[in-house]
């Protein structure tokens, strides 16, 4: 994947959650909504990609559809279809949602 700034929307089998500003840069991943703030690393290879993500709860204003826990880990599946896209799905632990993050470039790093 290209290094930059992308836009990620994340749905769910119910309906769609929202859209964050994303930074990867040398397989890292690192973002931020209105909720959520997340790291974590790509591990990528030809038979997709994985991000294994702690994600830290800012604002407890609003639910979320993680539930109520101020830090957690996910793990992302998923595949980069070109250098400026990516598709990731994971199933939260104790869960019966199924999220997904839709990625693209907006502006890649000089």
């Amino acid at each position: 994947m290209e290094d930059g700034i992308y836009e990620s929307t994340f749905t769910t089998n119910t309906g769609t959650l929202g859209t964050a500003a994303v930074l990867i840069r040398n397989g890292t991943f690192v973002g931020a909504d209105q909720t959520m703030f997340y790291r974590g690393n790509i591990d990528q290879s030809q038979d997709g990609m994985t991000v294994i993500m702690e994600v830290t709860r800012h604002d407890f204003s609003m639910e979320s559809a993680f539930g109520s826990s101020p830090l957690f880990t996910l793990k992302w599946t998923g595949e980069a279809p070109t250098e400026s896209t990516y598709k990731l799905s994971c199933q939260p632990e104790d869960t019966k949602l199924t999220i997904y993050a839709m990625g693209r470039l907006l502006a890649p790093l000089a």
